[in-house]
């Protein structure tokens, strides 16, 4: 990560910081879910809507904030999404029932996910292409930390002030951010034509026609489907079926989650000796092999021990893949009028298939890991033919808008 100006280093600070924002504001407030059932008088899985009802918001954000941040720039799109977070936020403290909690965990997501959107944008905008996969993998490894961090902060906020500060801290981790934004982020979207974006779904249309990027934001949707099962399932898996404790269960998430942040943190030194497509099929391939394994372990019986062994290396390759297939979707498109609408189209894309895919492992579930293990195989063997299937990919070329 060497070579980077301080300036630099400190809008990739602020580029991190709003990519983390969705992660936080997810899993900060997962320890008050109890506290907030109570005090609305109503079951845990009530509250849990709301987190289904942020990611729903997050992914229709997404379409909203790209063309915008294509149409105005980068830095008022992100201004105006933070205020709307902050006010959402600080909703939250004041609804009266967990259905008023579900709208305007809604509107906190659509807030929030614009920093997310854009600050995919401006890393093509802003950075040399030669270095737009280290920020890539940067942001990936933030993206990784902070749901470890999370858990922790909120717990130690839920005693201090009650589920209400949780919302109260999101509020002020926004207006930070709106202040480093407002201060310290630059514009880098400089030749954009207002006149020229009136058709949000013809640009939408246009972008979908590029094999590249969207054949790589399916295999990123597959991936992230296959991390979201993994998080669902981890409790089942660890607690459940493993007979380890809650602080085990902590530790264990903990060092998968290292996993995936040593993944995305190599990335950067294995692309200068592997090309990124060809990384992607090798990380696809060990993520292949290692879920074929997994399922044969899980099926002849094998010690838990030994199964969360193999599932650290399934789960590492998917550190790798996170950078590398942003990258391959989202770079040809740098430089154009239609960059910021590529990356929401990407995170929602994204978002979409992982969604469809823990929707199918719901189906797929039968109260056994091994019922757990083929939706892990499954994954990465639709991840396996996509990109290894003959379609032709590094080639095209995206003509300027």
């Amino acid at each position: 990560m060497k070579g980077f100006s301080l300036v630099q280093w400190g809008i990739i600070f602020i580029l991190a910081l709003l990519t983390a924002l969705e992660p936080l504001s997810i899993d900060l407030y997962l320890p008050g879910f109890i506290m907030i059932s109570e005090a609305f008088g109503t079951d845990v899985a009530s509250v849990q809507i709301s987190l289904s009802t942020f990611l729903a918001g997050f992914a229709v954000g997404q379409l909203i904030w790209g063309p915008l941040a294509d149409k105005f720039g980068r830095k008022k799109p992100i201004l105006v999404s933070l205020l709307i977070f902050i006010i959402a936020s600080i909703a939250c403290i004041y609804v009266r029932t967990v259905e008023q909690l579900w709208v305007v965990r809604f509107i906190q997501a659509i807030g929030g996910c614009a920093g997310v959107v854009i600050s995919r944008a401006i890393v093509t905008d802003y950075f040399d292409k030669s270095n737009t996969l280290k920020i890539f993998a940067l942001l990936a490894l933030i993206m990784g930390i902070a749901p470890i961090l999370a858990p922790s902060i909120g717990n130690g906020v839920l005693h201090a002030f009650s589920w209400e500060g949780l919302f109260g801290a999101m509020a002020v981790l926004g207006v930070l951010l709106f202040l480093l934004t407002l201060l310290f982020l630059p514009e880098t979207h400089k030749d954009r034509d207002v006149a020229t974006k009136t058709n949000v779904v013809k640009d939408y249309l246009s972008i979908l026609k590029n094999k590249r990027f969207t054949i790589y934001s399916v295999i990123a949707g597959i991936v992230n489907g296959a991390l979201m099962i993994y998080v669902a399932n981890g409790p089942f898996l660890i607690m459940e079926k493993g007979g380890f404790s809650s602080d085990m269960f902590s530790i264990i998430f903990a060092i998968n989650a290292g996993g995936l942040m040593v993944g995305s943190y190599i990335t950067t030194t294995l692309q200068k000796r592997i090309p990124t497509n060809k990384l992607v099929k090798q990380a696809i391939l060990m993520m292949t092999a290692m879920g074929a394994v997994l399922l044969a372990a899980m099926y002849m019986n094998f010690g838990m021990p030994v199964i969360l062994f193999i599932l650290f290396f399934y789960i590492f390759p998917i550190g790798v893949l996170f950078p590398t297939t942003t990258e391959l979707a989202i770079t040809p498109f740098a430089g154009t009028s239609n960059s910021g609408t590529a990356s929401a189209l990407f995170g929602s894309i994204q978002l979409a298939v992982a969604f469809v895919c823990t929707v199918i492992s719901g189906i797929i579930s039968n109260g056994t890991i091994v019922a757990v293990g083929i939706t892990f195989f499954l994954c990465s063997a639709l991840a396996f033919v996509i990109v290894f299937s003959k379609i032709k990919l590094d080639t095209e070329v995206i003509e300027a808008r």
